[in-house]
């Protein structure tokens, strides 16, 4: 019996051992309780928005001529009131007629604003304008190369903006040779031309 003891007696002390360290672990987990495994969800990304070019798709240029302090090309707010544009522009000059300006237009892209002098626009009296009358016509006939910007206005979807660009291209290219010349003032296109044509001529 003793040998058998002895034979078995190192496999004895090893089980003897991995039972030991066996009821410690067994202990030590018991101590200890397990950790709460927490789920976490990714959030969602927002696409960010470009401000930049929202900003930019709600911006236009103007051109500001005439009697203002800073003429020149200013990029505003689309809808702009003509008022906060001439305020861009340093405000009007002491020569500047501002009884000719309607400050409440709103601006649009590419529009030109011209500030006349004041008497500028009297020089040519309004009884100069003389309607002409006719079977075809039906309506009263603008001379261009005389009226004023007051004359052109009263045309069909012509504002102060552009009845300032009649008399300003005039003054610096001379009187209208034909009717169709003034496809060659900024924003006047095919279009407008057709509107006016029956409306003025160059007697």
């Amino acid at each position: 019996m003793q040998s058998i003891i002895e034979k078995y007696r190192t496999i004895l002390v090893i089980v003897m051992i991995c039972f030991v360290f066996l009821i410690a672990y067994v202990l030590k987990n018991a101590t200890y309780p397990p950790k709460e495994e927490v789920a976490f969800t990714a959030a969602p990304v927002k696409k960010k928005e470009n401000p930049k070019l929202e900003k930019d798709a709600e911006n236009v240029f103007v051109d500001v001529k005439g009697e203002v302090m800073k003429p020149g090309l200013y990029e505003v707010r689309q809808g702009e009131r003509l008022k906060f544009v001439i305020d861009r522009a340093g405000g009007f000059t002491d020569d500047a007629d501002k009884k000719m300006m309607n400050l409440a237009v709103k601006v649009t892209d590419e529009m030109m604003i011209y500030v006349p002098k004041i008497g500028e626009m009297e020089i040519v009296p309004p009884e100069i304008v003389t309607p002409v009358s006719g079977t075809e016509a039906g309506h009263d006939i603008l001379n261009i190369n005389t009226a004023s910007q007051q004359d052109f206005e009263t045309l069909p979807g012509i504002g102060p903006s552009k009845a300032a660009s009649f008399v300003q291209y005039r003054e610096e290219n001379g009187p209208f040779s034909t009717i169709d010349e003034i496809t060659n003032i900024s924003g006047i296109g095919d279009k407008t031309f057709e509107k006016l044509k029956e409306h003025i001529s160059v007697q």
